[in-house]
């Protein structure tokens, strides 16, 4: 429901006790990534770490494309900062492989080497030649988002979609590239009701595999010459909905 305040277009969203200005909120999303590797069955919490910091389950340290949360969300939003989630959605944004001690013809320098790919869909079946991790994860992942140490949503990590379930693209040289749903923000799932973050609250998403993901690197790394391979995949996590923040 619209009000028109002093000349200020408002409205009054429920879950929130205060009409919401026009001019202080957006439409915008707040975003993390976390590293994950084979044989891991530990939580690893999402939104721990800005800018800088090393990325949660693993030690590189995140970038801008990494996250862009203003501080570490255990120690909540900014003095001025609020944000209403309507949608979380989870991502694999990409698979690596490291520990590389070889060269191959296909590589320049393969030495300390991480080598990355888009997700691809996989399982841990031997066969499948261009095995991947997207279906491991989304199977035996548990993923519960906290505020404040209160539980405000959970369910196993295929119910926080791009879209909806796997869409994969392939071509005659048998590469595919998968996600988690269309990767559509219009077809991502909604909440009626809002999450409300507001400033010094924390918040944290907690994903933990119920089973060990992948025991070993797709078969398909297996062309390069490789010693005691590290195989694992980022997940970034979204938060999407209104912010409010100080214009600054």
């Amino acid at each position: 429901m619209a009000d028109q305040a002093q000349g200020t277009l408002t409205v009054r969203v429920p879950g929130y006790p205060t009409p919401i200005q026009f001019a202080d909120w957006t439409h915008d999303r707040l975003f993390h990534t976390i590293q994950m590797t084979n044989g891991n069955t530990l939580e690893v919490q999402a939104f721990v770490g800005g800018k800088g910091s090393p990325i949660p389950g693993g030690t590189r340290p995140l970038s801008p494309v990494d996250t862009n949360i203003p501080k570490s969300g255990d120690n909540g939003l900014p003095e001025g900062w609020e944000a209403l989630v309507y949608n979380i959605e989870l991502q694999m944004v990409r698979e690596f492989e490291t520990t590389v001690v070889g060269a191959n013809v296909n590589l320049i320098d393969a030495a300390a080497t991480q080598l990355s790919r888009p997700a691809h869909v996989g399982g841990g079946d031997p066969s499948v030649v261009n095995g991947g991790a997207l279906f491991d994860f989304l199977r035996k992942t548990y993923a519960r988002f906290e505020v404040n140490g209160k539980l405000k949503s959970e369910g196993p990590a295929e119910k926080y979609p791009q879209g909806s379930g796997i869409s994969v693209f392939g071509t005659t040289t048998d590469l595919e590239v998968a996600n988690n749903g269309i990767p559509s923000p219009r077809d991502a799932a909604a909440f009626v009701l809002p999450i409300w973050l507001r400033a010094n609250i924390s918040y944290v998403m907690k994903l933990q595999p119920q089973a060990a993901i992948g025991d070993a690197a797709p078969v398909d790394w297996a062309s390069f010459d490789v010693e005691t391979p590290g195989y694992g995949f980022d997940i970034r996590i979204t938060l999407r909905g209104l912010l409010k923040r100080p214009v600054t």
